[in-house]
């Protein structure tokens, strides 16, 4: 299964010259966690919760601040036609929540972490799928833990 086939993926996204203020608030008013920086239809970073975090401990007053200028700009992005199993694996390994769907140069929108935990455990109920459940377990951060019993 692809990860647009079964996972929501969403586009909510700002410019690099919005304000941070402005970012949070879309975050706030579509109620996601995270917002892609797109320069025309063209992926420039993306700014999440865990940026504001940072900078709100750090004491920035970032209200005023650009979101080019703080945005992540190394972003770990996916195709369209990726298995929602390796998109799960590589939010695991990369312990990144959010991640952009890419189709060429052009973004789609951005899956989360909940879409992908949640068609997981959909399958793993419906299937007993072993691959879902070693991969549940790693987003959950419980890859050490015993099975549970079926």
């Amino acid at each position: 299964m692809t990860i647009v086939d079964i996972a929501s993926v969403r586009l909510v996204s700002v410019g690099p010259a919005d304000t941070v203020r402005v970012a949070i608030g879309r975050m706030l008013d579509e109620n996601v966690g995270a917002v892609a920086v797109c320069d025309g239809p063209h992926l420039a970073g993306i700014f999440t919760e865990r940026d504001v975090l940072r900078l709100a401990g750090a004491g920035t007053p970032f209200a005023a601040l650009q979101v080019g200028d703080v945005m992540t700009r190394h972003v770990v992005s996916v195709s369209p036609d990726d298995d929602i199993v390796a998109v799960a694996r590589l939010m695991s390994e990369r312990r990144i929540r959010h991640v952009p769907v890419l189709e060429g140069e052009n973004v789609l929108g951005i899956v989360g972490i909940r879409d992908v935990v949640a068609v997981l455990a959909e399958r793993l109920w419906r299937e007993h799928d072993a691959a879902a459940r070693e991969t549940i377990r790693g987003l959950l951060g419980r890859a050490g833990a015993p099975a549970p019993e079926d």
